[in-house]
């Protein structure tokens, strides 16, 4: 679509550029006197316009005869900074009988980048040019050690910015080059094209923030500022920044995912318990108590208040010992007390059989906790998690997975320092990254000590694609994108990925996390006293049972002869005073 902007009134109404922005307008067609307006807007409009391509094509027309008004024309167009963003101009300017058609340099760094240069003439009389050139040179091909300015930050494996003597990156004003899965590439750019990168890092916020009114930190705040023209640093295609950047086509896979706090080995006390769930514990309570009542007021031959006959608790002790397997006095005297008998000995003989085989299968091997796998697994153990920064959930922010929002509400910012510390405690989950061809994305607050705390799960919380960030109206954008796909077509990423991992990531810590999902292997061990400590502690809970009965029993028992000492105390005092007044009277008569 070519706008024309022959109308000052056009400029009254900035709504009518950006409506042809967003209609998908790439050529502009301007006339001398709106040329000023249009690039006082250019920048602002394309900020706020929601269409983007980055090839923009604008044709200044110039009406003016007189030479003091074209240079003052095409001075002021020189100096607009608008024009660094804007590689195919054309200028057409009246000289006499022909016209010239004139562009800027473009390629270099200003003064120089801003020389207008002829591409040919053009005779109006027999609608001929003098040279035939290209209206719009290709002037991508070779920039000529322009200078661009790039966003990023220090991130393994991605982007890591290495001093050297013959670096194409100026960071601090001295020379660099950058590895990683995206230093690679941005070294590759400029290499191809024949540019520089004036690197912007700001490592306190890293990926950093975008506000509403278009400010922010870190790498995309430099970005909206536009202090920068590009940034990369294992960034996904995140819709809440879509409004502010133009994205670079996918260029390699990334899978995000939580190392889990490894299973520890079940206490042997609590594997007791574990061979029956809560509703058959509760079934066998009740069964147990029922039966030690019904034993205790069955009829039988003795008579009920007889001192011979036994109490409710010789009940509860003769029943345990049927569940436990023990000798028992079974009642025979009639035939529903051997009914009674019978049937208890068969229901104990079947429970107690199935718990002795479970309990021997499982410790059999060692008995652990369960893993933390799965997406559910992760929302059902409510753990908070762990991330550098907040764009680790970007992606996942509004999701409507309940699973998904049960984990949302436990992330956690966690400052890098204090990762270490998270780290060597193993109680939380950290989030991480798996690599297009296997290698695990991990900071460096993990070593190879305190990874072994860590369990890597199998499933991938979501996973997205590495993307480039750029102004709107950056122009090499899609000569990136073609490099980006030479770049992944031809596997280049794989050899960088092994290449760097190898270079700056710890080995062990790598190994460690590809298998931390091995069991360990079962050996035969001796008996040690952590196996018996549930018996122990039954035992250890009967004993002092039987330590506080036995000294309430004695506290009862003085209490009681308390009473009977002073009862007798009293009719003692009562017959000795009857004695006295007895001997009083009769001293009297």
């Amino acid at each position: 679509m070519v706008l024309d902007l022959d109308r000052k009134t056009l400029w009254n109404d900035n709504n009518s550029m950006l409506a042809a922005i967003n209609l998908g307008s790439t050529v502009f067609i301007v006339d001398e006197n709106a040329a000023l307006p249009f690039l006082d807007n250019f920048i602002r409009m394309h900020d706020e316009a929601m269409f983007r391509k980055p090839e923009k094509f604008v044709v200044v027309t110039v009406q003016s005869t007189s030479k003091p008004r074209i240079t003052e024309i095409l001075e002021v167009i020189q100096n607009h900074p608008a024009i660094q963003e804007i590689a195919n101009l054309l200028l057409i300017v009246p000289s006499g009988e022909r016209y010239e058609l004139l562009t800027h340099r473009y390629v270099g760094n200003p003064p120089e980048a801003l020389d207008l240069l002829l591409l040919d003439t053009y005779f109006p009389g027999n609608n001929s040019f003098a040279e035939g050139n290209m209206l719009f040179p290709n002037k991508l091909k070779d920039l000529m050690g322009k200078t661009y300015r790039l966003a990023s930050f220090y991130l393994l494996p991605w982007v890591m910015p290495r001093q050297t003597d013959d670096g194409i990156i100026n960071y601090l004003n001295q020379s660099y080059t950058i590895d990683g899965l995206d230093g690679y590439l941005l070294v590759l750019f400029c290499k191809r094209l024949n540019c520089t990168w004036d690197l912007l890092i700001d490592q306190y916020w890293q990926y950093g923030q975008v506000f509403e009114n278009h400010t922010g930190n870190g790498m995309v705040g430099a970005l909206v500022e536009r202090k920068a023209d590009f940034a990369l640093a294992a960034v996904g295609a995140w819709h809440q920044l879509f409004r502010y950047f133009s994205f670079s086509i996918p260029i390699q896979w990334i899978g995000i995912t939580c190392l889990q706090p490894r299973p520890t080995l079940i206490e042997y006390w609590k594997i007791i318990f574990m061979m029956f769930s809560t509703t058959v514990w509760a079934v066998l309570l009740v069964t147990f108590v029922l039966i030690a009542i019904l034993d205790n007021y069955m009829p039988t031959m003795i008579e009920r208040w007889s001192p011979n006959r036994r109490g409710i608790s010789w009940s509860f002790i003769n029943v345990l010992c049927s569940f436990l397997l023990l000798p028992s006095v079974m009642r025979r005297s009639r035939a529903s007390e051997v009914m009674l008998s019978v049937g208890l000995s068969a229901f104990t003989l079947i429970v107690a059989s199935v718990y002795i085989g479970k309990i021997h299968s499982i410790l059999a091997i060692p008995v652990y906790d369960p893993p933390i796998d799965t997406i559910i697994d992760f929302a059902e153990s409510k753990l908070r998690w762990n991330a550098p920064h907040e764009v680790w959930m970007y992606l996942i922010a509004e999701s409507e997975n309940p699973h998904i929002k049960q984990i949302l509400t436990k992330f956690h910012v966690a400052p890098i320092p204090d990762l270490e510390t998270i780290a060597n405690r193993g109680l939380e989950p950290i989030v991480m990254a798996k690599l297009h061809f296997g290698h695990s994305m991990v900071g460096e607050w993990f070593t190879a000590e305190n990874i072994e705390n860590y369990r890597l799960m199998t499933d991938f919380l979501y996973y997205e694609y590495d993307t480039g960030y750029a102004t709107k109206t950056w122009p090499l954008l899609g000569q990136f994108d073609h490099l980006s796909m030479w770049y992944r077509d031809g596997c280049l990423s794989r050899f960088v990925e092994q290449l760097d991992v190898f270079r700056y990531m710890n080995q062990r810590v790598q190994i460690s996390i590809e298998h931390s999902r091995d069991r360990p292997p079962n050996k035969l061990k001796v008996m040690e006293v952590d196996e018996i400590e549930g018996g122990l502690l039954m035992l250890g809970i009967g004993y002092a049972a039987a330590i506080l009965a036995f000294v309430g029993e004695l506290v009862l028992d003085a209490a009681k002869r308390k009473k009977v000492a002073k009862r007798l105390a009293t009719k003692w005092m009562i017959r000795s005073v009857g004695r006295f007044r007895l001997n009083s009277i009769d001293q009297l008569n």
